[in-house]
């Protein structure tokens, strides 16, 4: 992708202008994310970073990348990345999508922490834009103003959309004067703020998508689900961490046979190795996308053994019990059957 811009949003996050070296449009659903693959020092790095933009836009997407502290990555990135640069990107991908319908009459609540906005920002703006009929109100929590990104961009379209789009940003350190929402945004920061919205949008009638730090987000899913909302209606973005550089004296060498397309490959995955990384070293056709547990690609359905995952990924509790798991960051423990691309449900 060509660089076209690169915007400070706050002193830690930039926006970055993206584009495809032929001016085609990018394809993609709102809450879908780019793996983005950068070398530094010699050594390849990837990383996740959210669409912002509405679906309406194609031509030109925008990413925000936060520095997070001794991110490697994302130090460099703040530091370095200059509009006329090329950046190597996967995808877009992702499972966290709403795809806009003209015919529908919605009622989102949309809850982001942080960075967590980025996803959120290209849903909130594809729907108010491809919906008229659907309203969508944002709960924001950030520590101080100037850790709010798109700060202004909200402000003009809660202007632009009047009536359609409400926006109430909860600091933990608020400015004198601050008539926002106040502290953490967690369970019980979250029931007040839900106990007003309710005031004018039943509570059947709201769907939730949301993305943020880990304690923030399981606070307000427990709320919602202890006032009886479906899990079907509660819809999360989880942060997918650098993976750590993986011990391979823990692991052993393990018999890996590989069901697709018809056909079985056998092979060994090597101390240490992944599913993904021993079926493509067996020839197998191994479905994949962004090698981070983020995406949902590379799922697969263990026929049997048992495989060690680092958390958080962004297997769905429904895939868990049904014995799914993501060959890109799953290690076996012992021989395993496993059969790649099975169909859902």
């Amino acid at each position: 992708m060509n660089v076209l811009e690169v915007v400070r949003e706050t002193p830690d996050a930039i926006r970055v202008v993206l584009a495809r070296p032929d001016s085609q449009p990018i394809t993609f659903t709102p809450g879908m994310f780019f793996t983005v693959v950068v070398t530094i020092d010699g050594e390849e790095h990837r990383r996740a970073y959210s669409l912002a933009s509405p679906v309406q836009q194609p031509h030109q997407v925008d990413i925000v990348i936060k520095r997070i502290a001794d991110g490697r990555v994302s130090g460099w990135l703040n530091e370095h990345l200059r509009a006329g640069d090329t950046l190597q990107v996967l995808g877009p991908s992702g499972t966290f999508t709403l795809a806009p319908d003209a015919g529908q009459a919605r009622h989102l609540l949309l809850v982001g922490g942080g960075s967590g906005i980025t996803p959120l920002m290209s849903i909130l703006q594809s729907v108010l834009l491809a919906e008229p009929d659907s309203r969508v109100v944002l709960l924001y929590g950030n520590r101080g103003v100037e850790d709010i990104i798109f700060h202004e961009a909200l402000r003009r379209l809660v202007k632009s959309h009047a009536g359609r789009l409400v926006v109430r940003h909860v600091l933990e350190a608020p400015p004198k004067g601050w008539r926002g929402g106040r502290g953490r945004l967690d369970r019980e920061a979250f029931g007040r703020e839900l106990d007003v919205l309710l005031e004018t949008t039943a509570l059947q009638d709201i769907t939730l998508y949301q993305c943020g730090p880990e304690p923030m987000m399981a606070g307000v899913r427990e709320e919602m689900l202890s006032r009886g909302v479906p899990e079907a209606r509660l819809h999360q973005e989880r942060f997918t961490p650098a993976q750590k550089p993986v011990e391979a004296s823990r692991y052993a060498a393990q018999h890996l046979q590989i069901l697709a397309q018809g056909g079985q490959w056998a092979g060994t995955a090597q101390p240490g190795e992944t599913l993904l990384e021993a079926g493509l070293a067996a020839g197998a056709p191994m479905t994949f996308s962004c090698t981070l547990g983020g995406c949902g690609r590379c799922r697969v359905r263990l026929v049997s053994g048992e495989v060690e995952m680092p958390e958080p990924n962004c297997l769905l509790p429904q895939e868990r019990e049904a014995n799914y798991a993501l060959a890109c960051i799953a290690r076996p423990l012992g021989p395993v059957v496993l059969e790649v691309a099975p169909p859902a449900g």
